[in-house]
């Protein structure tokens, strides 16, 4: 397995210095934050060149582009359109990058909410996504995320048979999985097969206290919940056996840390997790 840091950790910085940033820490890749202040779809080509050099240079791999496009449950075609074109702007530049996998979002409603309709019309403009990013031999990852459609593995594999494409797959994600209250350890990959695509990993904590430093609140099956962003290994999610069940299987692709503790500085915040996920794949 491969540590990636989301470069979302140093969205107050450039992207070429979270690259160098995290380079320097002992990250093996980046998951690059594709908006705004890192990489939008309009980013030139010249930079976008410049981007794979530098990644190069640094002998920096490059798991996943996270684009922030899709989620067409309840849009009408026109915005539907514009979110097709810019996912294939962003399959432009993933080809100069020469990264395989586009994360591209189920979106809204949560699955909890959503109607027949809305995972028809999602799963129809998935499958227009797919077929766009086959044309550039690429790979469209749904992110098992809270409040989406793909809330749960379960509601993830229902949309991906939906869609029915073979270059759909699943970025498994444990903390957006703890919110949701569905298990994300062995059983998880077991249901997600061979369409496993990547991987994330971060910590949080059911917590009494929204006034505590990095807590959010979020609606969820059990009602308004509040949770605190953890350093890796400090909250409640116990990556452990997700960790050993991704090595019995041989995985060998990249596990990418996505946190956004701000209670310390961000340096702090990267050189910690990478420090916790060694030891999480060391064991």
């Amino acid at each position: 397995m491969h540590t990636a840091l989301f470069t979302k950790t140093f969205d107050n910085r450039s992207l070429e210095d979270a690259i160098a940033t995290a380079a320097e820490i002992g990250y093996d890749g980046v998951e690059i934050m594709a908006r705004e202040p890192h990489f939008p779809a309009d980013v030139s080509l010249e930079r976008v060149e410049g981007l794979r050099e530098l990644l190069d240079d640094h002998d920096m791999g490059l798991p996943c582009l996270a684009t922030y496009t899709g989620s067409y449950a309840r849009k009408d075609d026109a915005e539907c359109d514009a979110e097709l074109e810019t996912f294939e702007a962003f399959l432009e530049r993933a080809e100069i990058l020469d990264v395989n996998l586009l994360r591209h979002g189920a979106g809204r409603p949560s699955i909890r909410e959503a109607t027949e309709e809305d995972l028809e019309r999602a799963a129809t403009w998935l499958r227009r996504a797919a077929d766009v990013a086959a044309e550039y031999d690429k790979t469209v990852g749904l992110e098992i995320h809270s409040h989406r459609l793909t809330e749960t593995t379960e509601a993830t594999m229902d949309l991906i048979e939906r869609i029915d494409r073979a270059n759909v797959g699943v970025i498994h994600d444990a903390g957006n999985m703890f919110i949701a209250d569905d298990p994300y350890g062995a059983e998880s990959l077991e249901a997600i097969g061979d369409r496993l695509a990547h991987v994330h990993v971060k910590d949080l904590s059911r917590t009494d206290d929204p006034d505590q430093a990095d807590a959010f609140a979020l609606e969820t099956g059990r009602g308004e919940e509040v949770f605190r962003r953890e350093f890796l290994g400090e909250g409640d999610v116990d990556h452990a056996p997700l960790v050993e069940a991704l090595a019995e299987r041989g995985y060998d692709g990249s596990v990418t840390d996505e946190s956004t503790v701000r209670r310390v500085d961000r340096e702090t915040v990267a050189r910690r997790e990478l420090e916790a996920m060694e030891r999480l794949i060391a064991d």
